[in-house]
């Protein structure tokens, strides 16, 4: 009976594809909120995952957990992570640990990162990862990949972003299964100090074009507001943020065309408080004075 589980829930998870382990989702509240358009913002710890470059912009230490039990209502579904920052003379240096998976299918990432910039305008950045694969009664399997991401900052409103993930090609397992490998690109229109308008090009190598924008706004220091939408799959989400101090806890609902509904939360400490907050709104404009 577990064995059938396992094979409904990996057929499930893989509705998308068929063939790739270790398939790219959305981690952390604050980004899922914005249906994963968070290529050109990256601008805290989740940089790990969505693009190492942002690193370069955190001038704080930063710890962040992120935790979703039973996605879209299957325990089996379970996803986990935890992301850390800490800027450092020579540039920021990021770690990142990411689960999925039941006692039955467990698939592991381990990320080094680095990010660091030039001029405070343009931005760079890379991760190293150790995958790990473990299904029960048939052993595990491990492998390394690399990313890379880069991000500049245009005008004193305009950001862009590039993330290429696993540009090595890594494969896993003796049937040597190829692990996902993605390019986004995107855009940060700041017409305001709070408010972020965000857009998101995903290419996976094994299929369509995905589309993704979102909208953040800051109505105060203590609470913040987003949503956004997406294609390939159709997707709608939304979320906010509770600030106080050095704590934000981040609440996302995220609903997929064919899987349905979902709630994610995650919690960060940021040792720079109110004054990272700040900083991350308004440091694109400070870049031009």
């Amino acid at each position: 009976m577990k064995m059938i589980m396992l094979i409904f829930v990996i057929g499930i998870f893989t509705l998308k594809s068929s063939f790739a382990q270790f398939e790219y989702t959305d981690i952390g509240a604050r980004a899922t909120g914005l249906n994963g358009a968070f290529t050109s913002v990256s601008d805290n710890s989740l940089a790990v995952f969505y693009n190492p470059s942002g690193l370069g912009q955190m001038k704080f230490r930063e710890v962040s957990a992120f935790y979703g039990p039973s996605l879209f209502g299957m325990e089996e579904l379970s996803i986990a992570a935890l992301t850390y920052a800490e800027p450092l003379n020579f540039g920021t240096i990021g770690l990142g640990l990411k689960t999925f998976g039941f006692e039955l299918y467990r698939e592991t990432n381990l990320i080094l990162s680095f990010g660091n910039n030039y001029g405070n305008k343009i931005f760079y950045g890379f991760n190293f990862n150790f995958y790990n694969l473990n299904i029960q009664n048939y052993n595990s399997a491990s492998s390394f990949g690399v990313d890379i991401g880069g991000l500049a900052y245009l005008t004193d409103f305009l950001k862009w972003g590039f993330y290429a993930g696993n540009i090595s090609g890594s494969k896993i397992g003796v049937s040597e299964q190829r692990i996902a490998q993605i390019y986004r690109t995107g855009l940060t229109v700041q017409p305001r100090n709070d408010l972020n308008l965000v857009m998101d090009i995903e290419k996976d190598v094994k299929y369509p074009l995905s589309f993704r924008a979102g909208m953040e706004y800051f109505i105060n220091d203590f609470i913040d507001l987003r949503a956004g939408i997406g294609t390939e799959p159709v997707s709608f989400a939304c979320g906010a943020s509770i600030n106080y101090n050095i704590f934000q806890i981040d609440y996302s609902f995220y609903n997929h065309q064919d899987l349905g509904i979902t709630n994610q939360g995650s919690v960060t400490v940021n040792f720079g408080g109110d004054s990272s907050r700040k900083l991350a709104r308004e440091q694109l404009k400070n870049a031009f004075k």
